[in-house]
């Protein structure tokens, strides 16, 4: 079965938009650019590799507070998200009480805490298995990264522009809500008054994010070009337009300035990690400045973004298979 078969049908392209695929097919064949490492289409999230701390301060300094989630450290990735599904997403405190635990700690920093410091809890939420993630374990990731990834399909599967999820991914993502579910008679701190929701614009990812949370979601989710995954030359990273996402995901509030079109996709240019990072400083900043006075955020995205994000919050390396949530605590120090 395709993903045409399981998707609704694609918006037709534009003139303008097939022109740039075709040209990204068209120079792939002579100027390959594969990621390296690569984990944006990869569904273990790639080697357990941060890309470092790569591009400068901006307005806070960011840190992870260890000791209430797994992840966190000292150790390495060493448990599948399966198990950490059944162990409250990674936290530490076991106990009935531990959600109300964690609120009580984390209010109690917040009392304690410097003018210039903050904290949030952010759960950030890669996005569940796509058509692009199952192309690339059908041709192996050599010939993704240097052919396969710069064109729209192979004839029997659709992964670009903006792929849906598969079966597969559904699965995952609902797995993820149906432990949500099972942690709000624990006090998980999901109230609409608490939370705040961020996705990326990509389809896949706001799929996601309502298979993740379902009717858990009683806020208005935001999306941010500056969540979506790296910019260029790959077709399943190339958004859609502004009218489908809003005709496709209405209730969710598209930022001012979003554009109709992708103007950020190059078919001959691929962002870099110091790139990312930048975005990703410029997102944390905005947040922290106010654009979410909610002290838990959800943040739905993508791999190598959230890669980037990690490393921009001192979190150690975390590759994230796809559907994979991971908590992090984040201690903000403004400058």
């Amino acid at each position: 079965m395709t993903a045409t078969n399981l998707a609704p049908e694609p918006e037709t392209l534009s003139a303008k938009s097939a022109a740039l695929l075709s040209a990204a097919a068209s120079e792939a064949k002579h100027h390959p650019r594969p990621d390296v490492p690569a984990v944006a289409a990869t569904e273990s999230g790639g080697p357990a590799v941060s890309p470092g701390e790569l591009d400068p301060v901006h307005k806070y300094t960011y840190s992870v507070v260890p000791g209430f989630f797994l992840q966190a450290g000292p150790e390495p990735k060493h448990v599948a998200f399966e198990d950490l599904l059944d162990k409250s997403f990674g936290l530490v405190d076991q106990s009935p009480e531990r959600w109300h635990n964690l609120r009580r700690d984390i209010a109690a920093l917040q009392a304690s805490a410097d003018p210039n410091v903050s904290y949030k809890v952010m759960f950030l939420g890669r996005h569940g298995q796509g058509w692009h993630n199952f192309a690339s374990s059908k041709y192996g990731n050599d010939a993704w990264e240097n052919h396969w990834t710069y064109l729209l399909g192979d004839g029997e599967l659709v992964w670009g522009p903006d792929p849906e999820l598969t079966p597969l991914g559904h699965e995952q993502t609902l797995a993820v809500q149906a432990a949500w579910w099972r942690e709000l008679a624990h006090g998980a701190p999901i109230n609409p008054d608490e939370i705040r929701w961020f996705v990326s614009p990509l389809t896949r990812t706001c799929q996601t994010m309502l298979n993740s949370w379902g009717d858990l979601l009683k806020g208005t989710p935001e999306t941010w070009e500056d969540f979506r995954e790296i910019y260029g030359s790959h077709t399943c990273d190339r958004r859609s337009t502004k009218s489908y996402i809003s005709q496709r995901f209405p209730m969710v509030k598209i930022e001012d300035g979003f554009t109709e079109e992708d103007e950020l996709w190059r078919p001959d240019d691929r962002e870099t990690n110091a790139h990312m990072q930048h975005r990703m400083r410029r997102a944390m900043d905005r947040i922290f400045d106010g654009a979410a006075e909610e002290t838990y955020i959800s943040i739905t995205a993508h791999g190598a973004i959230l890669s980037n994000l990690l490393a921009v919050l001192g979190h150690q390396a975390y590759p994230l298979t796809t559907g994979e949530m991971i908590p992090v605590v984040v201690k903000a120090t403004k400058l």
